[in-house]
């Protein structure tokens, strides 16, 4: 027996903020270090800054990240069916 692993496409959530856009993967291409990342908001701010540069991370408040992890969940959710986290 024998299995050939396809990478899938790689499907973002785009985040605008204010004249840039950011691209962040969703969770069904994460490694699984990075879904570990997502699991303390400490960690999720990581993983952003992997795909948002560090100094627009740094202007950012706290809503603003929590607006930002809400819609990638979600959007991961419906790419899935599971919740990052659980």
């Amino acid at each position: 027996m024998e299995i050939t692993l396809k990478k899938p496409e790689v499907e973002t959530l785009r985040v605008n903020i204010g004249k840039d856009a950011f691209e962040i993967p969703l969770g069904n291409s994460l490694s699984i270090e990075e879904w570990k990342l997502i699991e303390t908001f400490e960690g999720t701010v990581e993983f952003f800054k992997k795909h948002i540069s560090e100094e627009v991370i740094k202007s950012l408040t706290i809503s603003e990240i929590n607006q930002i992890t809400a819609a990638w969940k979600q959007a991961t959710h419906e790419q899935i069916g599971v919740n990052p986290g659980e």
